[in-house]
C-alpha cells in the first residue's frame, strides 16, 4: 500500500516525545504531501508534522488485540515504539518481567522479589517447549538442557546488559535450574557446591554502585559439566574484567567490595587483624555510603564463611585470606609525607616521599605478613631504575609513591581473587567424566560515559565481539540459508561490525599501536594518539574529535564513543614495583602469599594497572582486565600487555561460544531509582537500541511474508488475483471466498483423515488392551499352578529337613549329657588325689622347718655364751695391763730428767699412735659395710620374731656390753685426771728453771712446745684407744 493509503484519517501512529520518547496519536485528516495532522491521545493537542521524506513518517501503532503479546515477533509493526510500548504494558500493567523476542529472552529488572522461582516453577517448565508457557529464564534453561540431550551439542546462555539490569540474578537462576534438573532426587554435594559458589563470588566481586546495590564488578563464564547420562558432574569458572581500581578508589555514593565491610563487621571475632570501624580506612570511606539498606554485613560474612567451608576451603586458608584483606586495608592507611616527619624542625630532610617511623598501619602490615618493616617502608618510597651500566635507587615523590602503594594493594587483591577462583574450580572439579557442558556467560553491556578511558574501550571491544557472534548466529546464518535455498526475500541491511573489529585488531589497529607505544622507552599517551591519527584515518569507523588531540572516536555498533587517551599506556603496561612484590613474597606469617604469587602457576588474571593521578581520576568505573585463559608466555623481559592478554582471552571465549549453540538473555534496567515496577522509557529505549532488539524483528517479519507468498502461489495460480502490500495482502473480488472454500474443503478432508486415524487408534488400542489382558490372565494361571507345585516340593523338603534336624538334636543332647557326667567324675577323683598328696608334702616340709629352727637356736645360744666369756676375759687382762702401765708412768713423771726421755718416748708413741690411728681409720672404713649388714640383719631378726628366749639372751648381752663400756669410760676419766696432774707438775718445773741462763730458757721453751705436742698426741691416742675399745665391744659378739 502507498503512504497515502496507510496514513488516512483515524490511523493510529506514534510521535516523538522529549520525556516519554514516544506517545500515541491519531491522524485527524488524510495525509497530504509534506503535512500530517495528528491529535495527541493523552492531551488532545493538535499537532502538525512536516514530512520532508516519506521515510520520516511516524510509525504506525499495532492493533489493541496484539498489545501485551509475550513474543515481540507476534506484533504487526516491529519498530522501536511498538517494542517499547509492548514491554511497558507487560512490565507495568501485567507485572511480567520476561518477554520473548524470537530466540532472545528480554528480562526487565523488577527491583522486587517475585515468587516465580520456586521448585514448583522449575518442575512446571521441565519438559516444556519454549513458547508453551509464559516467557521465563527457566524456559531458556530448559531449551538449552533439552538441546543438550537431543543434539548432544554443548550449549551456552549469554546474559548481557548494563550494570543493575539483573544479569547476575538471571545467571544464578539459570544455574539453579540446571542444578535441579541435572541432579538427583535430592540435592547432591556437587549441586550444593555449584550454588555455594555464588555468595563467595558476590562477596569478593560485587560492590555497591550508584546504579546497583549488588553490582558485579567482573565478568564470568561458568561451565556446568554433565556426564553421559546428562547429570551434573562438576563445573568450572573463568573470570575476566575485574575492576581492581575499586579497591583503592570509589566514587560518591559507592562502596568497595562487600568482603571488606563484612570483615570489618566481624572484627570483634578476629582481634589479631587489628581492624577498626570501616569509616577509619581510606579504602572504605571515600564513597560516603558504607551501608546498604536491608543488608546485614555480619550475617553476609557468616554466609560467606559457610560457603567457603562447603567448597572445602580450610580454616587456616580462610584465616590467611582474611589476613591478606586486612593487609590491603592497613596498606591504604599508610601515610606518605613530602618531608621526613621524624626530622628536627631545623634539619633539612631529603626531598620526596617519607613514612613516619611511628606509622602503626605500616607496622600492622609487617606484623600480619611477617616481613621487614624497614624493607617495605623503603620500597614504598623508593624505586629502582636499571640502565645499561648501572642501577639507581631514587626516592619517589608523594604522588608517585601513592600510585605505587595503591598498585601494590590492587595487585594483592587481584591475586587473592585469582586464588579464590582457582579454589572454587578445584572444589567444583569432581574428577568425573565431562561429556558435555552448558556455559553461562555473565558480561558487561555496552558502556558510554561522559569521559571514557581504557576500561570502557576494553568493555566495548568485548561487546563488539559478542555482537558479531550474535549477528553471525541470528542474521547471517538465516539469510545465508534463504539464499542457499533460493528463496526470494528482502535482504535486511543489518549492522555488520567486522570493520569496527578490524580497526581494533588489525596490524595497524588500536591495540597494535598501543602495544607499540608501550614498548617505546619514552612512550606517551600523546605519542599514541598521534600514531592513531596517522594510521587509522583510513578506517571508516575511526574519527578524530573536533577539538583537541588527546582523544579519538570509534563508531561502535551501539553508538559513537569518544575515548580520552590519558592513562592508556599506564593501564596497558600494568606495572608494579618488583621490589615491593619481592618484599611481599618474603612473608613468613601468611603462607597464602606464596601460593598467590607463585610464578609457575597459570595466570588467571593480569596484574593491576596503576591509577592515573588524582587530578585525572574519572567518576566512571575503572576496570582492570583479567583473562579467561592463559595466553602463551613470551620470552623473558617481554611482558605481555593487558590489551594483548584481553584480546587472547576474547578469542578463546569466541572459540568456546562458536562450538556451542547459544541462547540469549538481554537484561534491561527499567529505571535508575531502583523503584519496583517503574518504567523509564528514555532509559529503556537507550538500552534497546544498544541491544539491537528492533533490528532482529525484521528477519521474523520477512519469514511471515515469505510463508504467505508460498501459500498463495500454491492455491492462486494467477498472480493478478492478489497483491502484497507493506503489511497487508489485497485480493480481487471472490478470491477471499475461494480461499475460504479451499480452506473448508481441506478442513473436511483432514477431519475425515483425523477421524479415521482416531478410530483406528481407538480400535487398535482396544484390541491391544484385550490381547494384553488375555496374556495377563494366562500368565497368572500358569504362574499360580507353577507356584502351587513349587510350594508342595518346598513343604516336603522342609518336613524331611525338620525330621533330620530333630533326630540329630536328640542324639547330640544324650551324648552331651553322658559326656558331662564322665568329665565331672574324673574331675572329682583327680582333685581328691591331688589334695591328699599336697597335705602329705606340707606335713613333711613343716617337720623339716621346725628341726631347722631348733638346731639354729641351740647353735646361736652356744656361740653367744662363748663370745660373752671371751669378752669378759679380754676386758680383765686389758684392765690389769692398764693399771700396771699407769703406775709406771706416775713414777717416771716425778723425775725432771725423765721428762726428756719421756718426750722422746712420747714422740715414738705418737708415731706409733698415728700408725695405729691410720689402721683404725682403715678398719672403720671396713666396718661401715659391716654396719650396713648389721642393720639389715637386725631388720631380718625383728621380722622373723625369734623365740622369746633368744631375744632375752640378746638383751642380757647388750646390758653386759653397756656395763663394759661404762667401766672403760671411768678408766679414761682417771687417765685424763692423771695427765692433768702431770701437766701441772711440768708447769711448776718450768717456773723453777725460768731463773737459769738463756740457754736453759731456750731449751725449756723447746721442751714446753714438745710437751704440748706430746699432750695433744697423747689425747688423740687416748681417744683412738677408746674408739678401739668401743668398736671391739660392739662388734666382738658377731
Amino acid at each position: 500500500m502507498t503512504t497515502k493509503e496507510l496514513y488516512t484519517k483515524d490511523a493510529r501512529v506514534w510521535v516523538e516525545h522529549p520525556v516519554k520518547v514516544w506517545e500515541g496519536a491519531t491522524v485527524t485528516s488524510d495525509y497530504r504531501s509534506g503535512v500530517l495532522i495528528v491529535k495527541i491521545d493523552q492531551t488532545g493537542e493538535i499537532r502538525q508534522i512536516k514530512i520532508k521524506d516519506e521515510n520520516q513518517m511516524p510509525p504506525l501503532r499495532n492493533p489493541s488485540l496484539l498489545i501485551g503479546e509475550n513474543d515481540l515477533t507476534s506484533l504487526s509493526y516491529l519498530h522501536e515504539p511498538a517494542v517499547l510500548h509492548n514491554l511497558k504494558v507487560r512490565f507495568c500493567d501485567r507485572n511480567a518481567i520476561y518477554t520473548y523476542c524470537g530466540i532472545v529472552l528480554v528480562a526487565i529488572n523488577p527491583y522486587y522479589d517475585l515468587p516465580i522461582y520456586g521448585d514448583e516453577t522449575i518442575m512446571m517448565y521441565r519438559g516444556q517447549a519454549m513458547g508453551d508457557l509464559d516467557p521465563h529464564i527457566f524456559a531458556v534453561s530448559e531449551e538449552a538442557y533439552t538441546k543438550l540431550e537431543r543434539e548432544r551439542r554443548d550449549q551456552s546462555i549469554i546474559v548481557s546488559g548494563e550494570s543493575g539490569a539483573g544479569k547476575t540474578v538471571s545467571a544464578k537462576y539459570a544455574m539453579r535450574y540446571f542444578a535441579a534438573v541435572g541432579g538427583n532426587a535430592s540435592e547432591t554435594q556437587v549441586e550444593r557446591k555449584v550454588l555455594a559458589s555464588s555468595p563467595i563470588m558476590e562477596s569478593i566481586g560485587n560492590a555497591k554502585t550508584t546504579r546497583n546495590d549488588n553490582s558485579s564488578r567482573f565478568g564470568k563464564f561458568i561451565e556446568i559439566h554433565f556426564d553421559e547420562l546428562y547429570r551434573i558432574s562438576g563445573a568450572s569458572m573463568r573470570t575476566y574484567l575485574l575492576e581492581k581500581s575499586r579497591v583503592v578508589y570509589q566514587s560518591a555514593g559507592e562502596r568497595n567490595y562487600h568482603i571488606f565491610y563484612q570483615l570489618c563487621a566481624a572484627a570483634v571475632n578476629m582481634p589479631e587483624l587489628q581492624l577498626d570501624h570501616q569509616d577509619s580506612f581510606q579504602y572504605l570511606n571515600q564513597g560516603g555510603s558504607p551501608n546498604i539498606d536491608g543488608v546485614d554485613d555480619l550475617r553476609a560474612f557468616n554466609e560467606t564463611r559457610n560457603a567457603l567451608t562447603t567448597l572445602g576451603v580450610s580454616e587456616t586458608e580462610q584465616a590467611n585470606m582474611f589476613t591478606v584483606l586486612a593487609t590491603v586495608l592497613h596498606l591504604g592507611n599508610v601515610q606518605l609525607y613530602d618531608c621526613d616527619p621524624d626530622a628536627e624542625p631545623n634539619e633539612d630532610g631529603a626531598d620526596g616521599a617519607h613514612i613516619s617511623s611511628n606509622d602503626k598501619h605500616l607496622q600492622t602490615v609487617c606484623s600480619l605478613l611477617g616481613i621487614s618493616r624497614a624493607e617495605l617502608g623503603r620500597w614504598l618510597t623508593h624505586r629502582r631504575i636499571a640502565s645499561a651500566h648501572e642501577v639507581i635507587v631514587s626516592r619517589m615523590d608523594v604522588q608517585r609513591a601513592a600510585f605505587a602503594r595503591d598498585a601494590l594493594a590492587k595487585r594483592m587483591y587481584g591475586e587473592l581473587f585469582a586464588w579464590l577462583v582457582r579454589a572454587v574450580n578445584r572444589a567444583l572439579d569432581t574428577g568425573h567424566a565431562k561429556k558435555h557442558f552448558i556455559g553461562v556467560l555473565d558480561i558487561y553491556g555496552f558502556e558510554t560515559f561522559e569521559i571514557n578511558s581504557f576500561e570502557q574501550f576494553c568493555i566495548n571491544y568485548a561487546n563488539e565481539k559478542l555482537q558479531q557472534q550474535f549477528n553471525s548466529h541470528v542474521f547471517k546464518l538465516e539469510q545465508d540459508e534463504y539464499i542457499k535455498e533460493e528463496i526470494s526475500w528482502k535482504m535486511i541491511d543489518f549492522y555488520d561490525n567486522q570493520p569496527c573489529i578490524d580497526l581494533i585488531e588489525e596490524r595497524l589497529g588500536v591495540l597494535a599501536l598501543l602495544d607499540e607505544e608501550c614498548r617505546v622507552p619514552q612512550g606517551s599517551d600523546a605519542g599514541f594518539v598521534a600514531k592513531l591519527h596517522q594510521n587509522c584515518t583510513k578506517y571508516p569507523h575511526f574519527m578524530k574529535p573536533r577539538f583537541g588531540n588527546a582523544a579519538f572516536i570509534i563508531k561502535h555498533f551501539a553508538d559513537n564513543v569518544e575515548y580520552q587517551c590519558g592513562g592508556f599506556l599506564e593501564k596497558n603496561r600494568d606495572t608494579v614495583s618488583e621490589e615491593q612484590l619481592e618484599c611481599i613474597k618474603s612473608a613468613t606469617s601468611c603462607r597464602l602469599i606464596h601460593t598467590m604469587f607463585a610464578e609457575d602457576r597459570p595466570l588467571d588474571h593480569t596484574s593491576t594497572a596503576t591509577l592515573p593521578p588524582p587530578s585525572r581520576r574519572r567518576t566512571t568505573p575503572s576496570l582492570n582486565i583479567g583473562s579467561l585463559t592463559q595466553p602463551p608466555r613470551r620470552a623473558s623481559g617481554q611482558k605481555q600487555t593487558v590489551g594483548a592478554q584481553f584480546r587472547a582471552s576474547l578469542s578463546a571465549l569466541m572459540c568456546t561460544l562458536s562450538a556451542t549453540t547459544p541462547h540469549y538473555v538481554r537484561c534491561i534496567k527499567p529505571n535508575d531509582t531502583k523503584q519496583p515496577f517503574s518504567f523509564d522509557p528514555a532509559r529503556a529505549v537507550h538500552q534497546l537500541r544498544y541491544r539491537l532488539l528492533c533490528l532482529h524483528k525484521d528477519v521474523d517479519r520477512t519469514n511471515i511474508k515469505a510463508t504467505c507468498g508460498k501459500i498463495l502461489k500454491k492455491h492462486l495460480k494467477d498472480p493478478d488475483k492478489y497483491q502484497f502490500g507493506a503489511t497487508k495482502i489485497f485480493f480481487r473480488a471472490g478470491q477471499v471466498a475461494y480461499l475460504e472454500k479451499i480452506r473448508a474443503e481441506i478442513q473436511r478432508l483432514y477431519c475425515v483423515r483425523v477421524q479415521s486415524c482416531v478410530r483406528r487408534f481407538v480400535a487398535r488400542r482396544r484390541y491391544l488392551r484385550l490381547l494384553s489382558a488375555l496374556r495377563g490372565l494366562q500368565a497368572h494361571a500358569r504362574g499360580f499352578l507353577a507356584r502351587r507345585r513349587v510350594q508342595e516340593v518346598r513343604r516336603n523338603r522342609a518336613a524331611i529337613k525338620i525330621q533330620r534336624n530333630v533326630r540329630g538334636w536328640l542324639a547330640r543332647r544324650k551324648y552331651q549329657r553322658v559326656r558331662r557326667l564322665a568329665i565331672g567324675l574324673q574331675a572329682h577323683a583327680r582333685g581328691y588325689l591331688a589334695r591328699r598328696l599336697y597335705r602329705d608334702r606340707r606335713r613333711v616340709l613343716a617337720v623339716i622347718t621346725i628341726q631347722r629352727y631348733a638346731r639354729g637356736y641351740l647353735a646361736r645360744k652356744r656361740v653367744k655364751k662363748m663370745k660373752r666369756q671371751i669378752v669378759i676375759a679380754q676386758a680383765t687382762i686389758r684392765r690389769f695391763l692398764a693399771r700396771r702401765q699407769y703406775k709406771r708412768l706416775r713414777i717416771e713423771a716425778r723425775s725432771l730428767d725423765h721428762v726428756k726421755s719421756l718426750n722422746k718416748g712420747l714422740e715414738n708413741k705418737i708415731i706409733s699412735l698415728q700408725q695405729r690411728l691410720g689402721d683404725a681409720v682403715e678398719r672403720a672404713k671396713c666396718i661401715e659395710p659391716l654396719q650396713a649388714q648389721i642393720v639389715d640383719l637386725k631388720a631380718k631378726l625383728e621380722a622373723l620374731k625369734l623365740v622369746e628366749i633368744e631375744a632375752k639372751a640378746l638383751r642380757v648381752g647388750i646390758q653386759e656390753r653397756d656395763s663394759l663400756i661404762a667401766s672403760l669410760e671411768n678408766e679414761l676419766t682417771s687417765e685424763r685426771d692423771s695427765n692433768k696432774r702431770l701437766v701441772e707438775e711440768k708447769n711448776e718445773v718450768e717456773n723453777k728453771y725460768n731463773k737459769h741462763k738463756d740457754t736453759w730458757l731456750q731449751e725449756s721453751n723447746k721442751l714446753a712446745e714438745e710437751l704440748k705436742t706430746s699432750k695433744e698426741c697423747y689425747e688423740m691416742a687416748i681417744e683412738a684407744k677408746v674408739l678401739k675399745v668401743s668398736s671391739s665391744a660392739h662388734y666382738s659378739p658377731h
